[in-house]
């Protein structure tokens, strides 16, 4: 055993594939750090995270930075000298064969999938939303001499199904990238709940290793960054400045909504009932 002591240095670089924003968030819960202490570890001096320990007691804190996403040194307490940093495929080999967890196969009915396609597939929802309520009227007059049983509403059940069969398979495989179970997908059936459910699908990101849904998913490409990153971002800027040149009539509209309702739905429900 090597009697020689050593100290964990930290000079605020990252490891290759982490961005600096998510090491940050890691470093903070590994070190119980405030803003501050955040500030002086990214500022690019050197940081002293551990100190006179031997080499066999300072590397499981070594395992837990790199894990972490942080680019350390082992340096020796009374000279220059440094140890050999240990791989970070390495300590994920090892932290694999320690786990027992759940081996994956190599074929997944619903693999892990990323925000970005996750939002891109919602614009496909969204279309078979709106085809469901304008198709069938278009095509029912058409088709109906063709096929006498075919109705507005087989249609458009039959579009809502595929639309929300659809959404639970991309929610599961969201869910998937997690390292959850895609059964929690059916919380998309509760209302109020689901949208905040669809906002933490979108917006958190999933694991950055292998889980027992397999590894992780492909970067998304340029059509799916388009509809799940650029225009989602766009919309968003054109509703906010037309929301700001037309907020008089917008505030008109809001203010009549309560008598188009007397007008409009009263008097139909009142004709049905």
């Amino acid at each position: 055993m090597d009697d020689s002591f050593y100290k964990l240095i930290f000079e605020g670089e990252t490891l290759p594939g982490f961005k600096e924003r998510k090491v940050q968030k890691n470093l903070k819960a590994l070190l119980n750090a405030d803003k501050s202490e955040l500030k002086r570890l990214f500022s690019g001096k050197p940081t002293i995270i551990r100190k006179n320990l031997t080499a066999l007691e300072i590397r499981p804190f070594e395992r837990a930075m790199v894990k972490a996403g942080a680019h350390c040194r082992i340096v020796a307490m009374t000279s220059d000298e440094e140890l050999a940093p240990t791989p970070l495929e390495t300590i994920l080999e090892q932290d694999n064969l320690a786990k027992p967890s759940k081996p994956y196969g190599k074929f997944q009915l619903l693999p892990r999938i990323g925000r970005v396609k996750f939002t891109a597939s919602l614009w496909i929802i969204m279309l078979l939303g709106l085809c469901a309520w304008w198709v069938p009227g278009y095509l029912t007059p058409h088709l109906t001499p063709l096929y006498p049983p075919l109705e507005s509403a087989h249609l458009t059940l039959g579009l809502i199904t595929i639309a929300c069969l659809l959404m639970l398979t991309m929610a599961a495989r969201r869910l998937h990238d997690f390292g959850r179970s895609g059964w929690q997908s059916v919380v998309l059936v509760l209302p109020g709940i689901n949208l905040l459910f669809l906002l933490w699908l979108i917006f958190s990101s999933g694991t950055a290793d292998t889980n027992r849904f397999g590894p992780p998913p492909y970067t998304a490409g340029t059509i799916a960054q388009a509809f799940g990153i650029w225009i989602p971002i766009l919309t968003l800027i054109a509703t906010g400045t037309y929301c700001w040149y037309y907020q008089n009539e917008l505030q008109q509209l809001a203010s009549n909504v309560p008598e188009m309702i007397n007008q409009l739905v009263i008097p139909a429900l009142e004709q049905n009932l």
